[in-house]
This record gives structure tokens, C-alpha cells and sequence, in this order.
């Protein structure tokens, strides 16, 4: 899954860490400055830290930032250091759940896979599946937005009460509850034979409309 390959990459930036770490050593007698650590592992380190960071937690996360201040030009140890202790806290944040932006991550690329299902289906001709797979996507998509808002599910929560739910919250307006009730009637259709009451060009508008939703409010 996304997320575990997010956390595993989080594992491999702290052992590559440890190895940036290993290479301290001391400046040659004389010379008054921090110790060094090798400078082409250490860019090399820090490049994709904060490539992982600003994918994760974006660059206006605190973690983005304060490890960007320790990348210099010639980054030595007391930046290695620094930057390992703040890799090492974003780590047991995400492990922690306390950062909602990982599960924004995963639910955008699940989103992105089965929207592209969804598309291929569409243009070979397959527009009652292809209506079933965005349908459904709309709906995991509201089960997410439930989940990101706090807002109290049943085991088997059903669309019509998450949409009625998260209108009621004004995370989105009536219009937008209509439209999605409207959609979900489209998908219903698709799933129970009844072809006739929807066109190829009903799909295409359902799947341009789900994507533009999800990249509102998972983006």
C-alpha cells in the first residue's frame, strides 16, 4: 500500500541517515570548525529527505522547514545531526497518525488509479462499468472526507447519510449534495442493468466532476 511505502522510505532516509552520521571527523589541527561529515553522501541524504518531506507534509510543514535551514552548501556535522533529530520526529509523527497529510497522499493516488480505471473503460466503450468504478470512488472518497472531519460513521455507512452528513458539517453546500445524490443515481443505474436512463457522455461529465471534487478537498 501507499502509506506503507511512505513509512518504509522514512526508514531508509534514517539508516542512510546513520550512514552520514558514521562519517564524522574532526577538522585538521589548526583549523577552528565544526566536524565534517561526508559532503556528497550528506547532499545526497539531505536531497532526498527533504524531497520525501515536501511530498508528505508539504513545504509549509514545520518539519519541511526546519529541515530545509539545515541544508547549507557544505553541510558538516552539527547540521547532519540536526536534520537526522527532525527526520527522525516526522517519522514517529507519521507512525503516530498525528498528521492527516499521508492519508491524503494515499486516498489522492487510490483516487488517481481507479479514475484512470474508470477512463480506460470509458474509452473502449465501457460506460456502465466505467460509471460503477467512479461511483465508487466518489463514494470512498466521501467515507475519507467523514473520517478527515471527525464525523461519526456507522459500520456499513450508506452515501446518501455521508452526503447528508457532510452537508450538514457545510464542509460542502446543497448544490454539491444534489449533484452528488444525482451522480449516485447514475452509479445505481449502471450497477442494476438500467442502461438507457444514462449516456457515455453523463459518465464522462460524472468522472470529470468526481476528479475536480476529490482534488478540492484532497489536494
Amino acid at each position: 500500500m501507499v502509506e506503507e511505502r511512505i513509512l518504509k522510505r522514512f526508514e531508509e532516509m534514517l539508516k542512510l541517515g546513520d550512514q552520514v552520521l558514521a562519517t564524522r571527523r574532526s577538522p585538521s589541527p589548526g583549523h577552528i570548525t565544526s566536524d565534517f561529515v561526508d559532503v556528497q553522501l550528506a547532499n545526497q541524504w539531505f536531497a532526498s529527505s527533504l524531497n520525501l518531506l515536501v511530498r508528505v507534509l508539504s513545504e509549509s510543514s514545520e518539519h519541511y522547514k526546519a529541515m530545509q535551514r539545515q541544508y547549507a552548501d557544505y553541510p558538516k556535522w552539527p547540521n547532519a545531526q540536526q536534520a537526522y533529530g527532525i527526520l527522525k520526529a516526522a517519522h514517529e509523527d507519521v507512525q503516530a497518525g498525528a498528521l492527516f497529510e499521508i492519508r491524503s497522499i494515499v486516498a489522492a493516488e487510490l483516487f488517481d488509479d481507479f479514475l484512470e480505471q474508470g477512463k480506460a473503460l470509458l474509452a473502449a466503450g465501457y460506460f456502465a462499468p466505467a460509471a460503477v468504478v467512479v461511483g465508487s470512488v466518489l463514494e470512498d472518497g466521501l467515507r475519507k472526507l467523514c473520517a478527515k472531519h471527525s464525523i461519526a460513521l456507522s459500520d456499513k455507512p450508506k452515501l446518501d447519510g455521508m452526503n447528508s452528513a457532510l452537508a450538514k458539517a457545510s464542509i460542502y453546500n446543497v448544490l454539491t449534495q444534489k449533484k452528488i445524490t444525482a451522480l449516485a443515481g447514475i452509479r445505481n443505474d449502471a450497477a442494476h442493468g438500467k442502461w438507457d436512463t444514462f449516456s457515455s457522455a453523463d459518465v464522462e461529465s460524472m468522472m470529470q466532476w468526481t476528479a475536480d471534487f476529490m482534488q478540492k478537498h484532497f489536494s
